[in-house]
């Protein structure tokens, strides 16, 4: 009969610790889940500034899309052939594209063919 009392502590114990867990919203067991793949937000942006885009890669999920935002005071694009084109954007304009497909996506402004970026969705 010594073994009762015990299992029975045990269960409480046990009963207790799930309690807790679920008061606290499990957040032991988010935080103490294994960290995977960066999760995108599904919009992210890149700066033209001046005459380069920041950041030169971004990296994404499927289905993000991208915004250009020009922050300089020249006209610019993000162009890549045969893919998509966010035709010339403003000072102070922005233009977006959705990237659904995995892959690396080299682009360049058609203004100023030295500016040079890529998005790579995995």
């Amino acid at each position: 009969m010594v073994r009762r009392p015990q299992r029975r502590q045990t269960i409480v114990v046990a009963l207790a610790v799930i309690a807790l867990g679920s008061a606290l919203g499990g957040s032991y067991a988010a935080s103490a889940a294994p960290a995977g793949p960066a999760q995108a937000s599904r919009t992210q942006t890149v700066d033209i500034v001046n005459f380069a885009f920041k950041p030169a890669t971004l990296r994404v999920a499927p289905g993000t899309k991208v915004v250009f935002a020009n922050t300089s005071s020249a006209t610019h694009s993000a162009t890549r052939a045969s893919g998509f084109d966010t035709g010339l954007i403003k000072p102070g304009k922005s233009a977006e594209t959705r990237f659904k497909q995995k892959g690396t996506f080299r682009y360049h402004c058609k203004i100023h063919s030295f500016m040079r970026g890529k998005v790579v969705v995995d």
